[in-house]
């Protein structure tokens, strides 16, 4: 198995993507300036076994939730 990590500037400018870009805004209703990366796990058959898609931390929520004393 292979595991990849590709930021959003690296899929665009390469066009290849486990998922097509459009899908997460389109269907998902995530704004792709909010992504910052994708990682998958590919079997040695092709097969996709894993997607995870990372996030761009929102820094005004770590301030309010250590505000509210939670973190």
């Amino acid at each position: 198995m292979k595991t990849t990590t590709k930021t959003v500037e690296e899929l665009l400018e390469t066009k290849k993507s486990p998922l097509p870009l459009e899908v997460i805004p389109n269907n998902m209703g995530i704004n792709l300036c909010s992504v910052e990366a994708l990682t998958w796990t590919r079997q040695d058959d092709g097969q996709l076994v894993s997607l995870s898609i990372h996030f761009v931390p929102n820094a005004t929520a770590e301030t309010s939730a250590a505000d509210r004393g939670r973190l």
